[in-house]
């Protein structure tokens, strides 16, 4: 099982080298010290998580079979983004694109963040390391901000009625349970 484990980290982290280098759009005015923070923080992940799966063989990793469940679930949700998505601003951006309420979207406000946060979540609870609780606590804190930024922006902008409804139906990084069905978010023009 460690095998299947690192066979879908290796393909989360190559989705994630390609997503980085060629799905998502960074403008002018992307603070460059923070992403290289960021970059630098994700690495040390990276490179902790797959050091710790080298030196794991013949231990006893309870936790296991969910890392796995987790890993799979991120890399789904991951890709679901991306098809549905196509090429928006993300983070780092001053600039507002289309608000997309379909796919993934549909759920979560920001499934890129919730499937980054499943993978180092699984990591973290499978190695049960220092080092990867507190490259988590950044990461979680910088999701979250990021979020809030990238929200704050659109509610500043054309699109703010749109997205204050959305965001009153659609759960930040989790699914919001509806109480019935009349919360049903319409998908707008611009959202497919």
């Amino acid at each position: 099982m460690l095998f299947i484990s690192f066979v879908l980290f290796s393909l989360i982290v190559l989705s994630l080298v390609w997503a980085r280098l060629r799905f998502f759009r960074m403008n002018t005015g992307t603070p460059r010290l923070g992403a290289l923070i960021y970059d630098a923080t994700v690495a040390t992940q990276i490179i902790a998580t797959f050091t710790y799966m080298a030196t794991a063989s013949g231990n006893f990793l309870p936790l296991l079979p969910a890392t796995i469940c987790l890993y799979a679930l991120s890399l789904a949700l991951f890709w679901w983004a991306i098809m549905t998505a196509k090429g928006l601003d993300f983070a780092f951006s001053d600039s507002v694109g289309n608000i997309v309420t379909t796919g993934p979207f549909r759920f979560l406000r920001h499934p890129f963040y919730t499937s980054y946060m499943l993978v180092w979540i699984g990591s973290t609870l499978l190695f049960d390391s220092l080092i990867l609780w507190i490259t988590l606590a950044y990461l979680m804190a910088f999701y979250f901000l990021s979020a809030r930024k990238e929200e704050k922006i659109i509610l500043q902008g054309k699109q703010a009625d749109i997205y204050k409804k959305y965001s009153q139906h659609v759960g930040m990084f989790l699914p919001r349970m509806k109480k019935n069905g009349s919360d049903q978010v319409q998908d707008s023009e611009q959202g497919k």
